[in-house]
């Protein structure tokens, strides 16, 4: 268990209703791999979104258990979660909510010296490698209202990988993109999993069509089905 960044048992989420509390994800037990892209699919009713919720540690489950790296992380304080999600966690929102008064390398730079407190040039190269392996280093230097759209998600991954998290959370990846803009970003995202050793949970836009992810989790009304697109086993 140890060697995988994420592992849950018999997970349980609640969805606030008029009637009360209503429970959309049951009993979900699986672990996650290092390098592996997983996609969540299936629709909000019966739980995509409060899944990606709890997996990226945003939500507290009703009951079970997840662990990252190992360690049991129900009962940890907010703080404490909040240490393990800066630390261990990168997330890709479905906007890029990039800071507009600096550029993308400083976007991208900042969580360096937030978590990891690295000197400038250190931060610096690191920042120009990651920019690099997203295929956006030619614009380290733009404005942020320089961007396009796919640019701009680009630069929010490249931010969201450059302290080399453990999970990589991606939300409704390919919203307001056109379908081979989206298709680049899944296909960057899932490449720099790769290279980096992480694992990638994402759910994608109802408009987007991929189908390469590793592994489809697929949520219904009779729980969660596994679907590997690529050999799990090595």
């Amino acid at each position: 268990m140890a060697n995988d960044p994420l592992m849950v048992r018999n997970l349980s989420g609640q969805r606030a209703n008029e009637g009360g509390p209503v429970e959309v994800v049951r009993n979900f037990t699986y672990q996650f791999r290092s390098g592996s892209f997983y996609e969540l699919s299936g629709s909000e009713i019966e739980g995509k979104g409060l899944m990606l919720q709890l997996l990226g540690l945003l939500s507290r489950p009703a009951s079970g258990e997840i662990f990252v790296d190992g360690q049991l992380v129900n009962d940890l304080s907010l703080d404490d979660l909040s240490d393990i999600r800066n630390r261990k966690y990168g997330f890709l929102f479905a906007s890029p909510f990039l800071l507009p008064a600096f550029t993308v390398l400083e976007n991208v730079a900042m969580p360096l010296f937030k978590i990891t407190g690295v000197e400038v040039l250190e931060a610096k190269a690191i920042t120009e490698e990651i920019l690099e392996m997203v295929g956006v280093s030619r614009i380290a230097t733009a404005a942020i209202a320089e961007l396009n759209g796919l640019e701009g998600m680009l630069a929010a991954l490249a931010r969201a990988l450059v302290h080399h998290p453990h999970v990589l959370i991606a939300e409704n990846v390919g919203f307001n993109l056109h379908g081979y803009e989206a298709t680049t970003l899944l296909t960057i995202l899932r490449e720099s999993g790769r290279r980096l050793g992480l694992t990638v949970i994402a759910t994608l836009a109802p408009q987007v069509a991929w189908g390469l992810a590793d592994v489809c989790l697929e949520i219904g009304p009779g729980g969660v089905e596994e679907i590997v697109r690529r050999d799990q086993r090595g």
